[in-house]
């Protein structure tokens, strides 16, 4: 007899995972139209390397730098 495994219906979590993959596709793409990507990743590696936010401050104030003028240089101006 063949069970089904606990996460429950395979269909479900291969729907789950097809979603997920496409929120990271929308990640990559929103962070290339940003221009921040390389900043980014550093923010990436160094939360992997410390796992401790509190020692990557230096390079999430650069991403925040960063995300801020693309989204200052992206808004309309008004009149």
């Amino acid at each position: 007899m063949c069970e089904v495994p606990v996460g429950g219906n395979p269909h479900q979590r291969k729907l789950k995972e097809e979603k997920l993959e496409e929120e990271v596709d929308l990640v990559d793409k929103l962070l290339q139209k940003s221009g921040c990507e390389e900043q980014h990743y550093k923010v990436q590696e160094c939360m992997v390397e410390f796992q401790d936010w509190r020692k990557c401050q230096g390079v999430l104030k650069e991403f925040q730098s960063c995300m801020l003028k693309s989204q200052q240089k992206n808004q309309p101006r008004s009149s």
